[in-house]
């Protein structure tokens, strides 16, 4: 019997995999179904499954997180709504992957391949993300973004900036602006530096989508963003970045 976990924040997806999977995988039983890290790393360590279904973007731990801190090594597929961490490395048989949304014939794959390499040693995670890190253009790309029951896959060039709110951040594009669960400092680690400049504790902003910088009476800059009306105000620990901007000028 193969011992599978899911770890899952979105409670429609997770039971939506654990059916597919005893659909399609009756030899396989889920020991363990979680919405969270924490309980992901907990189960992992002491279940011990064979296979673990890890949902990359689950808020404070994300799934990377949890398969580079567990002791107990099994064999990973990493669930992702966008093509961070180089997707195009996992695809060289590495590491597994379900880009969401996945079709059942994309799933009847990955449980073939799976299959296949039970026989043989899990891989070394925390080796084999560290070759996907070094890899050039490992960059966030696209973000996936949810207002209710519905969800868009925006390229990361298109968000003006993010903003820090508890747990979360908010994404604001031309058309619109959502949550996304996962705090500012997981979601800078993800994105290119020389396009996307933290100007404030809470504040990400797209270069490429900078109008002006203006300095008001009172030495507080601000930045006017192309599809913004409100300027985002630009804490005096990140000016320097504008001022040597304009030296270069």
């Amino acid at each position: 019997m193969v011992k599978i976990l899911i770890a899952e924040d979105e409670e429609f997806l997770r039971e939506n995999l654990n059916n597919k999977l005893i659909k399609y995988w009756p030899q396989a039983k889920i020991i363990s179904s979680v919405e969270n890290g924490d309980d992901a790393l907990a189960s992992l360590n002491k279940d011990k499954p064979d296979i673990a279904f890890l949902d990359i973007q689950m808020g404070d731990l994300t799934g990377i997180e949890v398969a580079q801190l567990t002791k107990h090594k099994c064999h990973i597929i990493f669930i992702t709504a966008y093509d961070q961490y180089a997707i195009q490395a996992f695809e060289t048989g590495a590491i597994d992957y379900l880009l969401k949304p996945y079709s059942d014939k994309r799933l009847q794959e990955c449980i073939e391949r799976l299959n296949v390499r039970l026989a043989s040693t899990p891989v070394d995670i925390k080796q084999a993300l560290e070759n996907v890190n070094s890899e050039q253009g490992s960059y966030l790309k696209r973000l996936k973004i949810q207002i209710g029951n519905k969800f868009w896959l925006i390229p990361v060039d298109d968000i003006i900036c993010f903003k820090a709110s508890g747990r979360y951040v908010k994404v604001l594009t031309k058309e619109r602006e959502a949550l996304v669960r996962m705090p500012l400092k997981n979601l800078c680690e993800q994105l290119n530096p020389e396009i996307f400049w933290q100007v404030h504790r809470s504040t990400v902003l797209n270069i490429k989508s900078l109008n002006y910088v203006q300095t008001t009476d009172c030495e507080q800059m601000n930045a006017y963003m192309k599809g913004l009306n409100e300027p985002l105000a630009i804490s005096r620990s990140f000016t320097h970045l504008f001022r040597s901007l304009n030296a270069e000028i």
